[in-house]
């Protein structure tokens, strides 16, 4: 059973980028997918801007929709409240198919020595709500059901734009959804599962409660903006966080960001772009972030029959990214730092880094190649065996080259390949990060190919 949740994690995270695409906006402005997304979900340049104005267009949002709305309420010149015409929703599904070509890697014994797993080529299905109610306030909410049973709420959030001064310089978010600790959507990628790696350090651990990262998608509130003419972003939140049971929320984060080229962070004026290659543009965006949580977290009692073991563990997390952008070539790289107070089964600390690139070229609007690298390192703090010496660092590394197709705007391929490196391991291996070494040599092994599907409408 734990070989298969492994491969069934390590799949979805390496190789199925989420189906972020929403057709329901595509729907609302009569425009195509395209629009704002390259290959989705990762977007471009305008598609960020929109994302980032609170799923608005730039300038007056009401002027682009297409949509017929239902008028509720006059309450302003520029606040009118509206219900969509039509119901605004969309659906989507994924999964992928997993070979192996050496079925004695890691990652073909995790797949019990099966040359072909086809058990996922369906894994996943997502229903999206999106729309106004008014033109500064919108709405986005997604529900996920795999085909394995589970079902999850990801995002339910309302967004209240332009609430004090200029335009975009102060927005509210209110509900459920990922913290922003990047100036990017957090799935814009094409080979990851988010742009930004996740670390479950009490997972990695051997945890038998959700564990909380800075990917999660928490119940809180988040502050944002954009200033400086467009070149500099914010986002200042609190969230609820992961926790075993009820506990005081105390979560806090916070980012700033600075872009230098290309279209400004809120799509206004005359940003630097190209109308024929709209994902094109030439700029550099740097990013920083800090974030710190408290969260209870549960391990298995020491031996068996004994009662879980409950504890809290605070984390502190600092980090940063850059995106380095010349046309049709595009560089993501960051890296963050966590501490953890109670990060094991005995209370003990621990620290983790971890780092990313991403690298991609946009060979045509319908095909992308691009190599994603990812690194997760997990070190605990106390003396090792009642010693006085180090503790030793596990580090596991993951190479992922891949193509990525789109024959339609809302229909996608990807083809990928996973090699991985590992020192060593954590008590629950690397199966949580998207990992399968065992960590017994530093050798490269060549774990599989996969095939990814996903389409929405």
């Amino acid at each position: 059973m734990k070989a298969f949740q492994m491969v069934v994690a390590a799949t979805m995270i390496v190789a199925a980028a989420p189906a972020q695409a929403v057709p329901a906006f595509a729907r609302k402005y009569g425009t195509s997918c395209t629009t704002c997304h390259t290959i989705f979900p990762k977007l471009a340049p305008f598609g960020e801007a929109f994302r980032r104005n609170g799923f608005r267009f730039p300038g007056v949002d009401r002027d682009y929709i297409k949509q017929d709305a239902i008028a509720l309420r006059r309450s302003g010149a520029e606040e009118t409240a509206t219900l969509p015409a039509q119901v605004p929703l969309a659906l989507g599904f994924k999964g992928q198919t997993t070979f192996h070509p050496d079925k004695d890697s890691s990652g073909g014994r995790a797949d019990n020595g099966a040359a072909v797993n086809g058990a996922d080529t369906i894994a996943e299905g997502n229903l999206w709500g999106a729309g106004s109610f008014s033109e500064k306030s919108t709405f986005f909410a997604e529900l996920v059901v795999s085909s394995h049973g589970e079902v999850e709420l990801e995002n339910a959030q309302v967004h209240l734009n332009d609430l004090i001064g200029p335009a975009h310089a102060i927005n509210l978010r209110l509900g459920r959804g990922s913290p922003t600790v990047t100036s990017f959507g957090p799935h814009s990628t094409y080979l990851g599962d988010g742009m930004v790696v996740s670390t479950p350090v009490t997972a990695l651990n051997g945890a038998t409660s959700d564990s909380w990262n800075i990917g999660g998608h928490y119940n809180g509130i988040e502050v944002s903006g954009v200033l400086a003419a467009g070149r500099a972003a914010y986002s200042v939140g609190w969230n609820a966080g992961s926790n075993r049971d009820v506990r005081d929320s105390e979560d806090v984060y916070g980012h700033v960001g600075v872009k230098f080229g290309g279209m400004r962070f809120d799509g206004e004026g005359n940003g630097r772009t190209n109308g024929e290659r709209p994902w094109e543009e030439t700029a550099i965006t740097l990013d920083a972030f800090a974030y710190h949580s408290r969260s209870s977290v549960s391990f298995a009692g020491a031996t068996d029959g004994d009662p879980e073991i409950l504890l809290q563990d605070t984390a502190n997390v600092v980090g940063g990214a850059i995106r380095a952008q010349w046309g049709s070539l595009e560089l993501n790289s960051g890296l963050y730092v966590e501490r953890h107070l109670h990060a094991q089964g005995d209370g003990t600390s621990a620290r983790a880094l971890a780092h990313y690139d991403e690298l991609s070229y946009v060979v045509a609007p319908w095909i992308v190649a691009a190599v994603r690298f990812e690194l997760t390192q997990l070190r605990p703090d106390q003396a090792c065996g009642g010693g006085g010496g180090a503790c030793p660092r596990v580090t596991d590394a993951r190479i992922m080259p891949g193509i990525v197709f789109l024959p339609y705007p809302n229909l996608k391929f990807v083809v990928a390949a996973l090699l991985e490196s590992a020192s060593g391991a954590p008590p629950d291996g690397w199966g949580s990060v998207g990992g399968f070494a065992e960590g017994a040599g530093p050798d490269l092994e060549f774990q599989n190919v996969s095939i990814t599907g996903a389409f929405a409408f």
